[in-house]
């Protein structure tokens, strides 16, 4: 959530973020959501390691997954 939140910050183009955390049983889930400017997620290079190991990385260390959601063309209030 941290490096999720640090690339808001460095990257989005806002001061804001909201951060919504869900559970069941089974399932932790957790969400970073902006209205910055958004970027191309195909463009994202693998190798970048705040999303590849920060990310991506710890997550599927303990099993998790990561999916990543952008819409740079979207207009913007």
């Amino acid at each position: 959530m941290a490096e999720c939140l640090e690339n808001v910050r460095r990257h989005s183009g806002v001061v804001e973020a909201d951060v919504t955390v869900t559970d069941d049983a089974t399932t932790v889930r957790a969400m970073v959501t902006d209205a910055g400017v958004g970027f191309d997620v195909a463009a994202v290079d693998p190798e970048r390691l705040g999303f590849a190991e920060s990310v991506v990385g710890r997550l599927h260390a303990v099993g998790g997954r990561v999916r990543l959601f952008s819409s740079p063309d979207r207009a913007r209030p």
